[in-house]
């Protein structure tokens, strides 16, 4: 009998590609121990290093192939391309992609709602927010998971948010939004107090003791009308090019994140984050 021979473990370029219907395994185990955190240059005033929470072995490039057995890339080398596998293949999956998979790869980076269903990411690698500008359809996530509450697939518009963290705050070197459902939110009930007129562009939303935890600050804008979804990479681009423009070494775009929710009367919001915590953090358990 011929030995069984396991395929080679899917690399980023053929997940990139969406080429990993056949000939190769995506990864399941990430043993690596030499994975290592990645500090950030030194940056504000005083100087000060922030280090984001993924370990790595190649910093600063998010889930190269160099980085295959790293925890801080399981969402890459695992789900991900778990996903666009089993689409490509119709098999049976909870997965929900931007484009339709059954007929092969498109020849353009995708977004997709991973088997939990609680988290978004894209086929074009990047590590995070920063890099958000540089996905073709930035807004493709945050679009995708406005669609999935619409549908009330796990989550409505009514609970559901969505929530892209800081580079500070991150777990993960692929970017990815977080889709959750919040029963009662704090978020939610500051901005179905405001006056919409007052929002239409991106202005601060006042978040405050005891209610908030310190490091808790956003600005938002509302849509213009109930019902409908929102947009957010551009308010995203913007405020962040707003903090490339400051002093030579702010730290400010490192705490940079993302969310979107619905007021009580249906308006969707679109925030930025701009505080120590995390974007999930406040959409998601606030």
């Amino acid at each position: 009998l011929p030995i069984a021979t396991s395929a080679a473990i899917c690399s980023s370029d053929e997940i990139s590609r969406m080429d990993v219907a056949t000939g190769c395994d995506c990864a399941t185990n990430f043993p690596s121990t030499n994975c290592d955190t990645c500090p950030l240059p030194s940056c504000g005033s005083p100087q000060s290093v922030i280090t984001p929470k993924g370990h790595l072995l190649a910093c600063n490039r998010g889930c190269v192939n160099c980085n295959i057995e790293c925890d801080a890339c399981f969402i890459w080398f695992n789900s991900l391309c778990s996903c666009i596998k089993r689409l490509e293949n119709r098999d049976t999956t909870d997965c929900v992609s931007s484009d339709d998979l059954s007929k092969g790869p498109p020849n353009h980076p995708i977004w997709m709602l991973l088997n939990s269903r609680t988290l978004i990411t894209t086929t074009k690698q990047v590590p995070g927010i920063l890099e958000l500008d540089q996905v073709k359809d930035s807004d493709g996530g945050f679009r995708l998971g406005q669609q999935v509450f619409q549908q009330n697939i796990k989550f409505d518009r009514a609970t559901g948010a969505l929530a892209l963290n800081s580079v500070a705050t991150r777990n993960e070197e692929q970017i990815h939004i977080h889709v959750c459902g919040i029963q009662t939110s704090k978020i939610r009930n500051v901005l179905s107090n405001l006056k919409p007129t007052d929002y239409t562009t991106l202005k601060p939303v006042t978040l405050s003791p005891p209610d908030f935890k310190p490091g808790s600050a956003m600005s938002c804008r509302i849509s213009s009308t109930p019902g409908a979804t929102i947009d957010v990479a551009r308010d995203v681009n913007n405020y962040l090019q707003s903090t490339v423009a400051k002093a030579p070494q702010s730290c400010d775009q490192y705490y940079v994140g993302a969310g979107v929710i619905t007021d009580i009367n249906d308006h969707s919001w679109a925030c930025v984050t701009t505080g120590t915590r995390s974007a999930e953090d406040l959409f998601c358990h606030t």
